[in-house]
């Protein structure tokens, strides 16, 4: 099994989380019906002896393949591990996620009986969320895995409804390495949603009859608050907004040159957007609604010289440094 090149290759980033990764590795191991292997982009810099032993028990399965790297930021590891992977199809997904069964390889592979068939998404589950998960399940149903014409990701993951999108997200994703290989892998120059730089080019690239495909049966369970990884719940207003600025500059800018410039406001708009909803759902350093009503004000207030000095910076860096790189390949 070791020497064969399985059909399905897991590509897993795990970050100073080893009990999570641990009952990860436990869960797909168990997985039935399927073809694979495990590879594990391993950037932890601190983890207990028991965990470490745990992990070195589950690395015996020669499915199993650990590749240990210093930390490398979101993109790069998940680069490293696709470029690492035998599979003819790439699955994704990160430390402090779970299959949602034990089918869960065997759902994604299945949509690829189709040879059209170049990507699938899956259905995201969250323990005690709400029911519905959105307000208005319609708008969700039709817009899953969409970009808006500004070019931000709307995932709408939670909906079960199988059609067929526009996107491809960063976990409880699969992609045929072949297409992969066409698109060139994930923009390492963004700190957050670097996934959307490869959706752009994966779209340009299809022909006519191939589709991208959101299967509600590859269900995967999204665990909150794991301890270790990036601490992202964690982080400041300004740092979060800088982040999502740069991926506004970096990717959407480079791929859509004109419409970046030519709209400055609509991003700027885009931006507190972002961030506003970041501190309304996501933000752990925000209790209560009278801090969050606050933050979102003086952000709004400063957003607009926050803008012009971050764009400062970025001309700064270009002059230094010269362009960008951009599509990195397998």
């Amino acid at each position: 099994m070791a020497d064969a090149t399985p059909q399905v290759s897991v590509v897993v980033r795990s970050y100073n989380r080893y009990p999570a990764l641990c009952e990860l590795l436990t869960a797909i191991l168990a997985q039935r019906d399927a073809d694979f292997e495990v590879v594990v982009v391993d950037q932890t810099t601190k983890a207990p002896d028991d965990a470490r032993a745990r992990l070195a028990a589950l690395a015996a399965d020669p499915r199993v393949r650990i590749l240990t790297f210093p930390p490398l930021g979101g993109p790069r590891a998940r680069n490293e591990g696709v470029r690492a992977a035998r599979g003819e199809i790439v699955l994704l997904i990160d430390d402090d996620d779970l299959p949602g069964d034990d089918r869960w390889i065997a759902s994604h592979a299945a949509n690829y009986v189709d040879p059209n068939c170049v990507a699938v998404n899956g259905r995201a589950i969250v323990e005690g969320d709400r029911d519905p998960p959105y307000g208005n399940m319609a708008r969700a149903e039709r817009n899953v895995m969409s970009l808006s014409w500004l070019g931000w990701q709307r995932p709408y993951s939670k909906v079960n409804v199988k059609k067929r999108v526009h996107s491809v997200v960063g976990g409880n994703a699969s992609i045929r390495r072949s297409a992969i290989a066409r698109a060139g892998l994930w923009d390492e120059c963004t700190p957050v949603e670097d996934e959307v730089s490869f959706a752009y080019r994966l779209r340009a690239r299809m022909r006519p009859d191939e589709y991208i495909l959101f299967d509600p049966a590859c269900t995967m369970q999204r665990r909150l608050d794991i301890p270790g990884g990036m601490g992202k719940r964690y982080l400041g207003t300004t740092t979060v907004a800088r982040r999502h600025f740069q991926f506004l500059h970096r990717i959407v800018g480079h791929y859509f040159p004109w419409k970046y410039w030519l709209l400055q406001p609509a991003y700027v708009f885009l931006l507190y957007w972002i961030t506003a909803d970041w501190v309304i759902d996501d933000s752990h350093g925000h209790p209560g609604g009278l801090r969050k009503a606050w933050t979102l004000v003086w952000f709004a207030l400063a957003l607009p010289l926050l803008w012009t000095w971050w764009l400062g910076a970025e001309v700064v860096r270009r002059v230094r440094s010269g362009p960008l790189q951009h599509e990195p390949r397998l």
